[in-house]
């Protein structure tokens, strides 16, 4: 088998809507793959705008924000996070973000990179 027949990408037969919600929609996407093999997956697609997640490092501490969490029924400590609004930067929506929720905003953005939140599931950045 050669390189490239190893990592040939299935063959999407069909894709259907499942579920919506406000922030998502559940798609079951049938797959054919290389070998014959047929699959039925589901996948998140995001219903809403891309998002930004900041690391906020002040004197080489990093910040990190206690919020309710629905998912864990719980508060949990995590990075600050938030929707890019329409017609604002990455940059802007993540000072914004750092305003809001730890009380300041940046003297400098770095970005990092962008990233899948679930990659087997969902192709939201």
């Amino acid at each position: 088998m050669t390189m490239s027949k190893s990592l040939q990408k299935p063959t999407i037969l069909n894709v259907e809507t499942v579920a919506r919600s406000r922030l998502f929609n559940v798609e079951s996407v049938d797959l054919e793959f290389s070998n014959g093999v047929r699959r039925v997956y589901e996948r998140m697609r995001p219903s809403t705008r891309e998002a930004v997640m900041i690391v906020p490092i002040v004197d080489d501490h990093i910040i990190l924000i206690r919020e309710y969490a629905v998912g864990t029924e719980s508060y949990e400590l995590g990075f600050s996070k938030g929707l890019i609004d329409p017609g604002e930067t990455v940059d802007e929506a993540a000072n914004r973000e750092l305003k809001e929720e730890v009380g300041y905003g940046a003297n400098k953005l770095t970005f990092l990179k962008k990233l899948s939140m679930a990659p087997p599931t969902s192709p939201a950045k």
